[in-house]
């Protein structure tokens, strides 16, 4: 699905003047730094995230929402799925289900996306060689929240 232009022009302004304010929270050095566009809740969240780097490793990742949405305000994505790859440009707009595996690679200098989230339900984790491993184990312990444990680094 992609939006109208109008609309998504109207986001794009909306989101560019949001990013000029100090951000609700920041993973990694430049992977992804995250405003807050409601109070943080349990049943539905929207935020508007800012991407300058791929998603940290080879593996596919879900999430532990019941659903999420991602709205492409700038920017292009190649959000690899099991069976195949597609490109998110500004405008698309995709719904998953939280176990919905995927990975995301930029195909811009950056992105920016409205992101929305169901009620959290579930941990999340990555889709490795050695089956689904939670994102506690996955993630390096003292790491910046993309460090990737060594047990699941390519060697």
């Amino acid at each position: 699905m992609k939006l109208p232009q109008a609309l998504l022009s109207a986001m794009q302004r909306r989101a560019e003047r949001r990013m000029d304010t100090p951000p609700s929270k920041r993973i990694g050095e430049r992977y992804l730094t995250r405003w807050h566009l409601l109070p943080k809740n349990r049943l539905f969240n929207v935020y508007l995230h800012h991407v300058q780097e791929d998603d940290p490793d080879s593996h596919l990742h879900d999430h532990p929402w019941l659903f999420n949405i991602s709205v492409v305000l700038r920017g292009r994505i190649s959000e690899t799925l099991p069976s195949k790859t597609r490109v998110l440009e500004p405008g698309s707009v995709t719904a998953r289900m939280s176990r919905a595996p995927h990975r995301l690679d930029l195909l811009s200098a950056d992105s920016v996306t409205v992101f929305l989230t169901g009620p959290k339900i579930r941990d999340w984790g990555f889709y490795t060689e050695k089956g689904w491993v939670d994102s506690q184990r996955y993630l390096q312990a003292d790491g910046d929240g993309r460090a990737v444990s060594q047990d699941y680094t390519a060697r």
